[in-house]
């Protein structure tokens, strides 16, 4: 009778060392391969999320608006471009309802859906398209800012094109299954071009909207 309760204690002992050993394997599996493959995945469908948000947001407020002029182009008798002056206060305000906007887009952006194949968890790259998906949510956060950037291209024969975007960042913290993930987005909006008729000397005055 003793011997029979032994051999039960014996086989529950072996049975919870097994379970034990396989819990084991299993997080050390899922901290060796799928948190860094979920964090991967996780980190390009984030940027990819808060970029097309900005992109929403510059759009929405660009058709909301009426834009005014935002450049004045003057030139000199000869017809020589001498110098492009930005509407300082449209812009900025215009600046300003765009990041504002963008920033609350990306608060939207809460158990946004990420596929993510089994094969590339299981056996890598090599696999990455092989198996079912396993859907992952992500959620994000971040903080805005933007600046303006300003460029000038050839626009043909005798033409320049003076191009006005805005570059904005997003500073990302993106909470995932296996942890929370920092990162940056950064895209540039088209917010104004102007093509410039006549001779473009080599250096011009442009008008500094950033300060």
């Amino acid at each position: 009778m003793k011997r029979s309760v032994k051999n039960r204690m014996h086989i529950r002992i072996i049975r919870l060392l097994f379970f034990i050993c396989i819990l084991t394997a299993i997080i050390v599996f899922i901290r060796w391969r799928v948190r860094p493959v979920i964090s991967s995945v996780a980190s390009v469908q984030a940027k990819s999320f808060a970029v097309s948000a900005i992109n929403k947001a510059a759009a929405d407020i660009l058709s909301e608006n009426s834009i005014p002029e935002l450049e004045t182009v003057t030139s000199d008798k000869s017809g020589s471009l001498r110098s492009v002056t930005t509407n300082t206060a449209a812009a900025n305000e215009l600046k300003h309802k765009i990041t504002l906007r963008a920033q609350e887009e990306i608060g939207k952006l809460n158990h946004q859906k990420v596929d993510i194949p089994a094969g590339l968890i299981l056996g890598g790259e090599l696999f990455g398209a092989v198996g079912p998906d396993i859907p992952v949510y992500i959620s994000l956060s971040g903080n805005t800012d933007s600046d303006f950037e300003e460029s000038f291209e050839s626009g043909g024969i005798n033409q320049t094109v003076h191009k006005l975007s805005l570059r904005i960042n997003v500073q990302l913290s993106v909470l995932t299954p296996s942890g929370s993930i920092d990162e940056n987005a950064t895209t540039s909006v088209l917010i104004g071009e102007t093509v410039i008729i006549g001779n473009t000397p080599q250096g011009i005055i442009s008008t500094d909207i950033n300060n």
